[in-house]
């Protein structure tokens, strides 16, 4: 397991601060990042501390959610995982 994951579903105005603060409770947060993809909708990239981190955010089955609408959180694909 990679320790980067991805988020998408916020809204455009949400900060890196504020994302951040979502995944804190999880471990180290090492880096966020707030893209647009090429369809123009915003992505953020959390880099966790570790692997573990990442396997306590999917481990908890927590619903995440951002002025009640659900995020998606996934792994990066294997090619860029392997990248790290």
């Amino acid at each position: 397991m990679a320790s980067k994951i991805y988020i998408s579903g916020f809204p455009p105005s949400y900060t890196q601060g504020q994302l951040r603060q979502i995944f804190v409770p999880f471990g180290k947060v090492e880096s966020v990042q707030v893209l647009r993809d090429a369809r123009g909708y915003f992505v953020g990239v959390v880099q966790m501390s570790s692997p573990e981190d990442v396997e306590h955010i999917f481990g908890a089955q927590q619903v995440f959610k951002v002025d009640g609408k659900h995020l998606d959180i996934w792994e990066p694909p294997e090619t860029e995982s392997a990248q790290n």
